[in-house]
């Protein structure tokens, strides 16, 4: 099956095209989100809510590695997909200047907690936002943006998320009066997860006792923005650290299958005709790849519920069965680190029985 052709060259780069991230990029891409903060007090309080989530102990496997994670929960309006709409609304605010905010037009595509994000922010701000979502997305979500003014466009969800991005970029490229955030190619999206989420973990290893090195860093690959980002920043300090990337076994990381409609864990899967998230492409060579069906995320999600009381989503189900796995081929003495992305969406808790 032939791909459907990206955007036109007039438009913004297609997904599949080549990336490379300079070295001597700093970190946020030359955002000062410091005086962002200063000059839109709404952007600044939501800020000082932001990060410094917990790294908390998880459940592991008998005689293995230690499992440790960041309860991304904690973030403002729920998942770590708050900090990567700090990071792109601030790059977007930054090149709008001084202009008036209310001239300030914001695009861009999600699985569901980014638009979540993005439209609590835009709405205190007084941002308009626009999102190309896939038909498949959850009535809360869709409730919550209609609540907040966004705009939103749906794609027929058999097309797959390749073409919940392609279709964004297509408006971007015809209408110029929209400011597309693109979290797949937007470096303030990998930078800030650098600086925030792994310098974090960085601390909070050396605050826990006997300062516990990462043998493994394990994340699902959305944008691969938290996969990456977090490794460069473990990297630095222990350059020996493994990256483990998880996507849905309905669509693997790089598979030159077509993309589908199957119900897949969240936030997270391949692209499909072979097409990888640029992110992900400067360490194809280092990163493992484990998959987790979506099945098996929501049997997870229950596990994890019955084992601690603690609610968690889709995402977080699937990095923690791999982290689980990958703990258990370990000595007692190693420690895996992770990610629990949210608590789950309204849907995913009804569907397996534990709404509430």
């Amino acid at each position: 099956m032939t791909p459907t052709p990206g955007p036109a060259a007039t438009g913004p780069l297609a997904l599949e095209a080549p990336f490379a991230l300079d070295d001597r990029a700093v970190p946020g891409d030359g955002v000062d989100y410091a005086a962002l903060e200063q000059r839109h007090p709404a952007y600044g309080r939501f800020a000082a809510r932001l990060g410094d989530t917990p790294l908390i102990p998880l459940p592991g496997p008998d005689g293995g590695a230690t499992v440790l994670a960041k309860a991304e929960w904690h973030n403002p309006v729920g998942s770590i997909k708050d900090r990567v709409a700090y990071a792109l609304l601030g790059s977007a605010l930054h090149a709008h200047g001084d202009r008036p905010l209310d001239e300030l037009r914001v695009l861009e595509y999600s699985g569901g907690n980014l638009a979540k994000a993005l439209s609590h922010l835009c709405a205190e701000l007084g941002v308009t936002a626009r999102f190309v979502l896939s038909s498949a997305s959850p009535r809360s979500l869709l409730d919550t943006l209609d609540a907040r003014g966004a705009h939103v466009d749906l794609v027929d969800k058999e097309r797959g998320f390749l073409e919940v991005v392609r279709t964004a970029l297509r408006i971007a490229a015809e209408d110029s009066d929209w400011t597309l955030l693109y979290q797949h190619r937007n470096t303030a999206n990998l930078l800030l997860q650098e600086r925030t989420t792994g310098a974090e973990i960085v601390r909070q290893l050396g605050e826990l006792p006997g300062g516990p090195r990462p043998d493994v860093w394990v994340a699902s690959i959305g944008t691969g923005g938290t996969l990456v980002g977090v490794l460069r920043a473990l990297r630095a300090s222990f350059p020996g650290v493994r990256a483990v990337g998880v996507t849905p076994d309905e669509l693997p990381y790089g598979s030159e299958q077509p993309p589908n409609g199957l119900p897949k864990y969240g936030g997270s899967g391949g692209m499909g005709h072979g097409i990888r998230q640029p992110f992900v492409t400067l360490h194809d060579d280092e990163i493992e790849h484990r998959t987790v069906s979506y099945p098996r995320a929501l049997e997870g999600m229950a596990e994890f519920f019955d084992l601690t009381g603690i609610r968690i989503g889709s995402s977080a189900a699937a990095n923690w069965l791999t982290a689980r796995a990958v703990a258990a081929t370990l000595p007692p003495s190693a420690t895996v680190v992770t990610v629990l992305p949210d608590a789950g969406t309204p849907e995913e808790w009804e569907r397996i029985g534990r709404g509430e």
